[in-house]
């Protein structure tokens, strides 16, 4: 089983690493650092730096009463008032424990104290049977998001298009950004029902169509190309919702972009949309709580389905139906299909390992043999000391396997370096130790993913917690050539 240990030598602190080149890594001092020195390879990717100064946070409700002077109210008005704005159980809590200013008779108090006990106690039993639902909003996203500090982190995700340079970058404000390359305008999709963006995923051939996923449900933006709107309305944007399917916490298209995968962590139910006729069909089982994480496999035939609890299962998309497995403690934090759909590989949020399952390449769920029906770990990322007192490992963020096969990246919950490991894909999974990457000094990533559609090797980007976005490329030589001969 491969380790941590055996990394080759990486920056020291101060260094910024820039990109490996035919194995070797590149790294200069900060003030120094310039990848056109070692490579082009990245030199027409957009540059992205999402500053406090783009972002324009959302003004709420307690804010803008601030801005008004105090009137007087009725004692039903302040109810009513509390009740619109902020829900019941806050009018409940208004009425049982009231300010000095209201005078609530004690009747009233008395029946809103019994009734917020029958509410505790009826939160209380489905929490038991339901552990998934004992957060909500901001909280349960922030909980399962494979962005690393995803409520404080500017960047809060992003998605490379499949097909061409497209970059899509959700910030802070929940306003996502899209850099193409060849023009130096930046759509910005924004709405103020898009609140809390967790998940973003663009269309298979399609160049312009993109999911947004966030607390109210999924809206699919239409960006065209050769539009030199930038601040597109929402009537270029098709709405999906469900009840009690939020916050949509994953989306992913099918690999031919014929429909969409939506899940919710307070949500047992997956939906399977088809976009264009706002038509949908549930995906329903019972156990393991909301559905966290859903992510397709290259070649259509699969889909991984992870819940909130210990449970997660494997679809087959040819009659849906799911085979069932279970972890040890925990629940799936953050999974990936290795590109001919017959490997995935998933990491708990208890254990410091990436474990493996194999899958028959010829359409039936699971290989024959008994070992290739078990979950086989085969990273063991426990945390070791590797310069004066640093160390690098520990639970896993999120994880990222390039479309080649090549590259496995591995972002971890407390661990400020990204590593990054070489795999092969024979009888058997081969992985070994490629690189560590370092950002600038106080930078933390927070989110990675890889171009789709990078002919030089591989290209992974990185969200730090500065607002920066680093592109960082592998560079095969041996497949540069062969692109420019073919």
């Amino acid at each position: 089983m491969c380790s941590l240990h055996g990394f080759p030598s990486f920056p020291p602190i101060g260094h910024v690493s820039l990109c490996e080149v035919d194995g070797r890594i590149h790294s200069t001092p900060a003030e120094q650092a310039d990848i056109k020195i070692f490579t082009n390879a990245v030199s027409s990717h957009p540059c992205v730096v999402i500053t406090r100064d783009l972002l324009h946070s959302s003004i709420c409700r307690e804010d803008t009463r601030r801005v008004f002077l105090p009137v007087s109210e009725t004692l039903l008005m302040k109810f009513v008032n509390v009740w619109y704005e902020q829900g019941l159980m806050e009018a409940l809590h208004l009425a049982a424990n009231p300010d000095d200013d209201n005078n609530v008779p004690h009747l009233l108090q008395a029946i809103a104290k019994s009734l917020l006990k029958v509410a505790s106690a009826i939160s209380h039993v489905r929490n038991t049977f339901h552990p998934h639902l004992r957060e909500s909003g901001d909280k349960l996203i922030a909980a399962v998001s494979q962005t690393r500090v995803w409520s404080m982190s500017p960047v809060r995700c992003i998605s490379w298009h499949p097909h061409c340079v497209k970059l899509a970058v959700a910030a802070w404000d929940d306003s996502v950004r899209v850099y193409t390359f060849g023009t130096s305008l930046i759509p910005i999709l924004k709405y103020k029902n898009q609140r809390a963006v967790s998940c973003l995923a663009w269309r298979p051939y399609s160049a312009s169509e993109l999911a947004v996923g966030c607390e109210a449900g999924v809206f699919v933006w239409q960006v065209d190309p050769n539009s030199v709107v930038t601040r597109p309305s929402v009537s270029c944007a098709v709405f999906l919702q469900r009840p009690h399917h939020s916050p949509v916490t994953s989306i992913a298209w099918s690999p031919q972009g014929d429909v969409l995968l939506t899940a919710s962590a307070a949500d047992t139910a997956m939906y399977v949309w088809d976009v264009a006729l706002e038509k949908f069909v549930p995906l329903r089982r019972v156990g393991g709580g909301g559905v966290s994480l859903v992510t397709w496999s290259p070649d259509g035939s699969k889909v991984f389905a992870a819940t909130t609890g210990i449970i997660f299962r494997v679809w087959d998309t040819d009659h849906w139906l799911p085979e069932r497995w279970t972890v040890m403690s925990g629940h799936v934090q953050a999974a990936c299909w290795s590109p001919c759909g017959s490997m995935l590989l998933f990491a708990t949020s208890e254990e410091p390992l990436i474990y493996s399952l194999t899958f028959n390449r010829l359409g039936s769920m699971f290989c024959t043999d008994d070992i290739s029906r078990n979950a086989l770990p085969v990273v063991d990322l426990s945390d070791i000391e590797v310069n004066e007192g640093e160390r690098i490992g520990g639970l896993v963020s999120s994880l990222a396997w390039d479309r080649k096969g090549r590259h496995l990246a591995v972002l971890f919950k407390k661990t400020d370096l990204i590593a990054v490991f070489l795999t092969e894909i024979h009888a058997v999974l081969q992985i070994s130790p490629c690189c560590l990457i370092r950002g600038m000094v106080g930078e933390i990533p927070n989110c990675i993913s890889f171009q789709k559609n990078f002919n030089e090797g591989s290209m992974l980007s990185i969200a730090w917690s500065s607002g920066r976005i680093q592109h960082f490329p592998l560079i095969c030589s041996d497949l540069k050539s062969d692109w420019q001969f073919t």
